[in-house]
């Protein structure tokens, strides 16, 4: 069963649980233990299907050639932070979507976004000239 859960449509449950479903509507009348094991059985695929798709949009990233430093420099994230999600921590909505953009147009994001800080392509920050 795929439910929605947090910011993903689809979280697919893979604990078993017994719950009440209509035959007719698919509605469920839960009681508070029943509501408790959905819960706690979503949290938990919800966050290894998080920790599965960051790892794997990061290392596709870094076969692309993209390196950590411009990973985060494109999220807005601080040092070590990349690392620290591919050894698991859970990226907020906000960071996952922009990995997961970077992941889906790579240089185009990049380049884009080194408009505003060329750091992102690796490049100085000009220098500002007195007028």
């Amino acid at each position: 069963m795929a439910m929605e859960h947090r910011d993903d449509p689809a979280v697919r449950i893979r604990a078993e649980l017994v719950l009440p479903v209509c035959d007719d509507c698919g509605d469920m009348a839960l009681d508070r233990e029943q509501t408790r094991a959905l819960e706690d059985a979503l949290e938990e695929a919800y966050v290894e299907k998080r920790r599965r798709m960051q790892r794997a949009l990061i290392n596709d990233l870094r076969r692309e050639g993209i390196t950590q430093q411009q990973i985060e420099r494109f999220a807005s994230v601080s040092p070590g932070y990349v690392s620290k999600l591919r050894n698991g921590k859970i990226a907020s909505g906000n960071t996952f979507r922009l990995l997961y953009l970077l992941h889906e147009m790579p240089h185009e994001a990049l380049r884009a976004v080194g408009r505003l800080d060329p750091r992102v392509l690796g490049k100085r920050r000009p220098r500002a000239t007195r007028v």
